[in-house]
């Protein structure tokens, strides 16, 4: 079509790569922080990122494996392992679910089940609280609960 131009940052389809990982192109809001959790939602730009927050959207929790400037159209990981993804302080067992609740990543306290707002599986137990987690993050969308 003759004048008509685009502005998306990607379509939002899954990227599959040979690494097992699953990824999805999205516009970074703003600078990105390496193996910190971040949501992709859709606007009139397509996939964008925002952070983590505690309101009820659908969306994908991804994860840069770099840190990533703003304004960028990146590859971002939704799917696959994620060794020391960074978190609050938490104690994890395997199998244990995550979740994002009250705007922050939090354990389910029992094993993954597909439950409304579950993103990730812990595949490393931490009998002492860490701040960092080695996830396999679920490549689904979720809806985000409070």
């Amino acid at each position: 079509m003759i004048g008509i131009t685009s502005t998306l940052s990607g379509n939002g389809e899954p990227i599959f790569s040979a690494d097992g990982k699953v990824r999805m192109k999205a516009l970074t809001h703003a600078a990105l922080t390496a193996k910190t959790p971040y949501r992709i939602i859709w606007n009139e730009y397509g996939p964008v990122t925002t952070t983590i927050a505690d309101d009820v959207h659908y969306f994908y929790v991804c994860v840069p494996e770099k840190d990533i400037d703003s304004g960028e159209v990146a590859e971002l990981q939704i799917g696959g392992l994620v060794e020391d993804m960074i978190t609050p302080s938490l104690s994890m067992e395997v199998g244990h679910a995550f979740k994002i609740f009250d705007g922050a990543v939090a354990d389910v306290g029992s094993d993954y089940s597909g439950a409304a707002g579950e993103f990730g599986v812990a595949v490393t137990a931490t009998a002492v609280a860490s701040t960092t987690q080695d996830c396999f993050l679920v490549p689904i969308q979720i809806i985000g609960t409070t």
